[in-house]
């Protein structure tokens, strides 16, 4: 009997060639390339959700202020206890944190012990190093001149009566849907662009009892505008030639700054926006603010002559 040929099967590979290894890693490296970016734009849109959600809740916080007590919360105001308070203190019962304000003392600040972290003030993109001190991220609308031209800001010094800016007034003028109440204020440049205090004005363990003097002023939670525009940006200029209490908003955001307005509606400030447009921003009587501020005033250097601001300027 013939005998059957034996058959022979083929070995089975241990693994991967060095060649196939590399083309694997190298097909990984650019879906990681491809993802990685659209990952952390997702991740960028969802901290400025929460950025827009914290001013939307700071900017009816201002609101009912208006409407419980007459006015705008200012850049200064009395405290609760006397002093002079900033605005961030003045909308702690707004936001549900009473057990804050209630320990307010006599200086119109609150006490260190009692200066606790608070979400809604802090933009996620701009994250603090500890979530122990009171940080804040956000700025309220001063303009140019808080008291003496009153149209140019909404955040006025309510310690005196001529400060008490009410939300009425902005309606019946250039409207409180146009007009900004907070920005973000925590983005590149020095300290007199950014605000590294906290919302009770504490910087470097030293605090301040509200935004008084010249040092005080430079450490206001206030943005607005000052001498002439600066040559580069108006946002995220990262320029220390209008420090302090007028410098302009900025944020880390890509491109701009998270902002609200005074009818508590968000927007996104491109970095792009021009000094006349920013100006009439911040002014909610545009037509009195170009004649009060005259020639040599820094509203009519900013904005130039009257006209009427279009939404498209912005958004």
């Amino acid at each position: 009997m013939p005998r059957m040929p034996s058959v022979r099967y083929p070995r089975s590979r241990a693994g991967f060639t060095l060649v196939e290894l590399l083309v694997v890693i190298t097909i990984i490296a650019v879906l990681m390339g491809l993802l990685l970016p659209a990952l952390n734009g997702v991740r960028e849109s969802g901290r400025q959700t929460v950025c827009r959600n914290n001013q939307y809740q700071l900017a009816f916080a201002a609101i009912r202020h208006a409407e419980q007590n007459g006015f705008v919360p200012g850049w200064r105001n009395t405290g609760p206890a006397g002093g002079t308070s900033p605005w961030t203190i003045m909308l702690l019962p707004f936001i549900e944190r009473n057990d804050i304000y209630r320990t307010v003392d006599a200086t119109g600040i609150v006490p260190v012990a009692n200066a606790a972290f608070v979400t809604t003030f802090v933009c996620p993109s701009s994250p603090p190093d500890s979530q122990t001190g009171p940080t804040l991220a956000y700025a309220g609308n001063c303009g140019a001149v808080q008291n003496t031209r009153r149209f140019e800001g909404v955040m006025l010094d309510t310690s005196t009566t001529s400060g008490r800016l009410a939300m009425d007034e902005i309606a019946s003028a250039d409207g409180t849907a146009y007009t900004l109440v907070l920005s973000e204020k925590c983005g590149p440049g020095g300290p007199e662009n950014t605000v590294p205090a906290s919302w009770n004005m504490q910087i470097s363990g030293f605090i301040v009892p509200g935004p008084m003097g010249n040092i005080n002023r430079q450490l206001s939670a206030s943005f607005g505008l000052s001498g002439s525009p600066p040559a580069g940006k108006i946002i995220n200029s990262g320029t220390a030639a209008h420090p302090g209490l007028w410098s302009q908003p900025a944020s880390n955001h890509p491109g701009g700054v998270v902002a609200a307005f005074c009818d508590g509606h968000t927007e996104f400030l491109k970095d792009s926006l021009q000094a006349p447009v920013y100006a009439q921003l911040c002014s909610w009587d545009h037509a009195n603010a170009i004649t009060a501020s005259g020639s040599t005033g820094s509203y009519g250097t900013w904005t130039g002559a009257y006209r009427v601001l279009n939404e498209g300027d912005y958004k």
